[in-house]
């Protein structure tokens, strides 16, 4: 019998996810390609009849909740600054909450600075592009120019 009524199963970069019943332990893989974009909770019968919840993980990335202070400068919109709580983080990416969200657009260019809040302070400045905003969050996706990526920022989503 399960501990809680669902699970979560990350989607292979096959588009292929396992299912596995908590009851008696069956598998099934099944093609996530249905589900991407719009649904990630599925209700699963098993072949001994017992009903369990799944959740898709759709991510190739690790994303670490957080509450970090900082600021962006908007690039693509006269060169504005605002101050921002980013509110998780992954080594691609981070959602951040911002009074300002209403007036940012989808591929707007921002700088955002801001610092880890592990161990000694250490200081992030990168470029992202924004991909999404709901409401006052705002999805972005970290540019990376020539391969570059920050040692610092992979350590702490990790830790």
């Amino acid at each position: 019998m399960p501990k809680s009524g669902f699970s979560k199963t990350f989607v292979r970069p096959d588009n292929r996810a396992v299912l596995i019943c908590p009851y008696c332990g069956q598998w099934k893989s099944i093609s996530a390609d249905p589900f991407r974009g719009y649904k990630h909770k599925l209700k699963v019968k098993c072949f001994c009849k017992e009903t369990f919840i799944v959740f898709l993980e759709f991510r190739k990335e690790v994303r670490k909740k957080t509450f970090l202070r900082g600021s962006y400068i908007d690039h693509s919109q006269k060169g504005s600054r605002c101050d921002i709580v980013i509110l998780d983080i992954s080594v691609r990416g981070l959602t951040f909450s911002s009074l300002d969200a209403p007036t940012l657009r989808i591929d707007d260019e921002l700088g955002v600075e801001f610092s880890l809040d592990f161990g000694k302070e250490t200081d992030i400045k990168r470029d992202v592009i924004v991909k999404n905003i709901r409401q006052k969050r705002v999805g972005c996706e970290f540019e990376i120019s020539g391969g570059a990526f920050d040692d610092q920022l992979g350590y702490y989503v990790r830790s």
